[in-house]
């Protein structure tokens, strides 16, 4: 009687650690497979962008390293202007970038996958009319012009707000972010587009001042996806599919929120990871 107690129990035992095995996907899903290393180093592009990436360091390498650190492949960087980056990894001179968003036309040549939500906010210099008190204010405003980084996506409903105002020739794109803001600061332009991980790394200053405003004109559309973006050219799709289980990987175990944390405090970071799907 007392060896078949303890058989019942032990069986209770076991199949109440099969009920939770069930309920819990992390512990039902397999691990995934690894990305295979490649003969050559994988070329990450990246471009001078506040806190993404300036003056060798920044969020977006410190993403790539964790890539390499956890995939045991060898990398090497390559600064180039935001504009050289899509027709490098095209040709796939370059295999990866970060901090991407996936327009229709960069989908045709790269995989991407999502790991961070960012919001872009109107800033705006303390000359600009206090009147001003929306995107279509400042379309109605013939005194008013924007400074824009070449080639950057700001995403829904900041395309068709550039767009306009492209049209009618209040639009000054410049190619070097660091130009950019030292344009702005000297009247260049009254306003620009960025996320916080940008317009704090240059302007922290001048916010405390009161130099300039920043505006959230963009609700309530959702907030921007970035991506890893993966050559199309170098990676097939199961390899992007193998390194974006690699990025989840970081993304759950808390270090990527850690890494964001160290540019915008522990609150933002949350905030930029919890539209992930």
């Amino acid at each position: 009687m007392l060896d078949f107690m303890r058989g019942l129990r032990g069986s209770v035992a076991l199949a109440a650690a099969l009920v939770l095995v069930w309920l819990c996907p992390a512990a039902r899903a397999e691990k995934a497979a690894p990305p295979a290393c490649p003969s050559r180093p994988i070329v990450v592009g990246l471009y001078e962008f506040g806190n993404f990436y300036r003056a060798g360091a920044g969020l977006d390498k410190d993403v790539a390293e964790e890539l390499r650190k956890r995939s045991g492949c060898d990398f090497s960087y390559k600064v180039l202007q935001r504009r050289a980056i899509w027709p490098a990894m095209q040709s796939g001179s370059i295999d990866m970038t970060l901090s991407a968003v996936a327009t229709p036309e960069r989908m045709v040549f790269a995989w991407a996958e999502p790991y961070m939500w960012v919001k872009n906010m109107l800033v705006l210099r303390k000359d600009a009319s206090a009147s001003v008190g929306s995107l279509a204010d400042f379309i109605a405003d013939p005194a008013l012009r924007l400074g824009h980084g070449r080639a950057y996506a700001p995403g829904p409903p900041f395309d068709d707000f550039v767009a306009q105002l492209r049209n009618i020739g209040r639009v000054e794109d410049v190619d070097d972010t660091d130009r950019l803001y030292a344009m702005f600061k000297a009247g260049r332009f009254q306003a620009l587009l960025a996320p916080k991980l940008v317009y704090a790394s240059y302007l922290k200053e001048d916010i405390a001042a009161g130099k300039v405003r920043v505006e959230d004109w963009g609700a309530p559309k959702p907030n921007v996806p970035t991506n890893l973006m993966m050559s199309k050219a170098r990676f097939s799709a199961e390899e992007s599919r193998r390194w974006g289980a690699l990025l989840k990987e970081i993304r759950a175990d808390g270090t990527l929120q850690r890494m964001i944390a160290r540019y915008v405090g522990q609150e933002d970071a949350g905030r930029m990871l919890a539209q992930f799907p």
